[in-house]
């Protein structure tokens, strides 16, 4: 209960900052998330990190690779040079560690939160689309009425298709009226609905609801199943959100890493950050 409610307000909270950016394309979007993001962890990592000693270790190696180059026909001299190169090494690594680690806890919400935003678009208007249930009572699957229900905004092409080696069931739509919807899977008396997003507009697009509390964590846009409705998990399969520069077709998770670990880089001077 306690981790829906964060991940209703993290996800609301990241609907309203995503609000103002729903007028660019996704890519210039992105690049604004990942620019802010870059610089907004640099400065967090600038305040859990103890900065003078880490300015400290920067300028002993600095002055030892500089002795190295000075002393460098001085086998003696150079190893152990070296060897303090090493230890001030160790010592950086320690002192950047703790804070590296607890800046994964924001990152991750961050990266889940985006790949509800980059990760798949909506479906058009006339497009298909597969609509997967998995049990996990393989009962359900054998001579139990099997139905998928909504409003006018789809319609249901195939009857349901059981794969009991997967324990799943699916269904082919077909999109017609853009908005957000839902859609309704009935197994016997079992009924549990699913977001539906139809439209031309990029988004926050939902393609999972989940009973599994790991994969809650990674698409928290929608309530977790209740596990005695006996449905493990829906799926939507959508496609891919296009992400192009240039002809390239871009993969958003690794535009994000780039684009602000170079954003960090350059912004360390200015927000007076030692990395």
């Amino acid at each position: 209960m306690v981790l829906e409610l964060i991940n209703n307000v993290i996800t609301g909270l990241f609907g309203v900052l995503f609000w103002p950016l729903r007028i660019l394309p996704p890519l210039w979007a992105l690049i604004v998330v990942s620019v802010v993001t870059g610089a907004v962890m640099v400065w967090i990592f600038g305040r859990l990190s103890r900065q003078d000693q880490i300015g400290r270790v920067k300028d002993q190696i600095r002055g030892k690779l500089f002795g190295v180059r000075l002393y460098q026909h001085e086998i003696g001299v150079v190893l152990r040079f070296q060897r303090q190169i090493l230890r001030h090494t160790l010592t950086y690594m320690t002192l950047s560690l703790l804070p590296m680690v607890v800046l994964l806890i924001p990152l991750s919400l961050v990266i889940v939160q985006l790949n509800l935003y980059f990760a798949n678009r909506p479906l058009r208007p006339g497009e298909q689309a597969l609509v997967k249930v998995t049990v996990g009572d393989l009962s359900l699957l054998h001579n139990t009425p099997l139905a998928l229900k909504g409003d006018r905004s789809f319609v249901v092409e195939t009857p349901p298709v059981r794969a009991v080696a997967a324990n799943e069931v699916a269904w082919r739509i077909r999109a017609l009226e853009p908005g957000r919807h839902s859609l309704k899977v009935q197994i016997g008396d079992r009924e549990v609905e699913k977001d539906l997003q139809i439209g031309a507009r990029w988004g926050a697009v939902s393609s999972l609801r989940t009973a599994s509390w790991l994969d809650f964590l990674l698409y928290p846009a929608e309530p977790r199943l209740e596990a005695q409705t006996g449905i493990s998990a829906v799926e939507i399969v959508y496609k891919t959100l296009p992400l192009q520069l240039l002809g390239w077709n871009l993969d958003w998770l690794i535009v994000f890493f780039v684009l602000s670990v170079v954003a960090g880089f350059a912004l360390k001077g200015v927000l007076g950050v030692q990395l």
